[in-house]
């Protein structure tokens, strides 16, 4: 499909929403995207999608990929907890980001400067899925979704935070949350790898706790992938 190079976790992660994009007249927005280079906005192109909006709560770097490659496409720095609810999308994308929500990421504060020094918000990753889902555009949307699984959490050397990982608790949490607000999950699928490079889908007894061994916990190797559409009968 790509006639770019993938690496780690975007091997799975990169497929799992692009194969979903299917109308390629749609709107997407692509959550915590600024610079590219890594596959997401590559593969977006490449499936010829046009109307494609990215936001970051930094501006777009220059001479990214991003910068030099997103010709029409718009950019809207913001905190996301905060992004304008009257913007709607057919395709919202969010690859690997909101575990950072709330956190930092090299001494960046991704809560617009609402963490104080030693302070984060541990739930700003549920503020952040509940937005996206308000942006999407009628029944037929997706919200795609891409996080690691498991019962880590990795840290900069200073001790900061800046990525969680989604045990099986985090997982029920987020869907009770879906639920309670009238969205459903209508895909769910999980990847493993032993070393980042050869990726197979398993089931979701890999959240079991006896196979936590099998997690990296360093770096993530097993991904959680999930489409949130709005419930019909809600």
């Amino acid at each position: 499909m790509e006639t770019f190079n993938l690496s780690g976790t975007k091997i799975v992660e990169i497929p799992y929403f692009s194969d979903q994009l299917v109308n390629k007249n749609g709107s997407v927005l692509i959550i915590g995207e600024r610079h590219g280079g890594e596959g997401v906005s590559e593969a977006i192109k490449e499936k010829g999608m046009v109307n494609v909006t990215t936001t970051d709560i930094l501006s777009v770097k220059k001479d990214s990929w991003l910068d030099k490659n997103q010709g029409e496409w718009k950019h809207i720095q913001a905190d996301f907890a905060e992004f304008d609810e009257s913007n709607k999308y057919d395709y919202v994308i969010s690859v690997s980001v909101f575990e950072h929500f709330g956190f930092w990421i090299f001494d960046n504060r991704m809560a617009n400067g609402k963490v104080q020094d030693d302070y984060c918000l541990w739930n700003h990753d549920l503020v952040g899925i509940n937005k996206a889902c308000k942006l999407l555009n009628n029944l037929s949307s997706k919200l795609i979704i891409t996080l690691p699984a498991g019962p880590y959490m990795n840290y900069e050397p200073s001790g900061k935070p800046f990525l969680r990982y989604y045990d099986f608790r985090r997982q029920q949490l987020i869907k009770e949350e879906l639920v309670k607000n009238g969205f459903i999950i209508s895909d769910e699928k999980f990847y493993y790898s032993e070393n980042f490079v050869d990726w197979k889908e398993v089931d979701g007894s890999i959240n079991n706790p006896q196979n936590y061994h099998v997690y990296n916990y360093y770096t993530p190797n097993v991904i959680w992938g999930f489409t949130i559409q709005k419930n019909y009968a809600a």
